[in-house]
């Protein structure tokens, strides 16, 4: 929101109507990421590794069933949820596109989740928290390219958030 406030109030509506969309996504990223955290948190203190490998299997694959069936959701139902607002129709366009950009990156920030509850569940927490801070600092590097060196306004905040958690989500599969 510090670079998108750059562009103007109207930017600033645009990222903020959807702001509470996303907010909501990442809670329900993290219900399967406790729920990897107990389940195979458990079977390791029981030293089953192979339930283990089972649970951290399961959550993953309900993570990306989960993402896809919401980021295909509101992709598919952003303009509806947007009307919502009442927002002027440019500025509507603009969060529509956003939102649109965003909820395809779902499924690597839900992965992402699932992958670090599994490895705070086996004691590796800080593997997460290294790759989260890159994706991170990576995001922050990228938001002003993005916005003002390619001139992408508020799509370019959007892209520079889908590149960091892919990033993100190909550095848990390369670990």
């Amino acid at each position: 929101m510090a670079w998108v406030g750059r562009l103007g109030s109207e930017a600033v509506a645009a990222v903020g109507a959807v702001g509470i969309l996303t907010w909501m996504s990442s809670s329900i990223s993290l219900l399967n990421k406790v729920g990897s955290e107990v389940s195979v948190g458990q079977a390791i203190g029981a030293k089953n590794t192979m339930d283990a490998r089972n649970f951290a299997s399961h959550n993953i694959t309900l993570s990306l069933i989960i993402s896809l069936c919401w980021g295909g959701l509101l992709f598919m139902l952003a303009g509806p949820i947007i009307e919502v607002y009442k927002l002027d129709a440019h500025i509507a366009a603009e969060a529509v596109t956003y939102l649109r950009i965003v909820s395809t990156a779902f499924p690597f920030f839900f992965l992402s989740a699932a992958f670090t509850g599994i490895y705070n569940a086996s004691g590796r927490s800080k593997v997460p928290f290294y790759i989260s801070a890159t994706g991170l600092i990576l995001n922050i590097i990228l938001d002003p390219l993005f916005i003002f060196g390619f001139n992408l306004g508020t799509k370019g905040a959007a892209y520079a958030t889908w590149i960091a958690q892919a990033v993100v989500f190909c550095l848990f599969i390369y670990n």
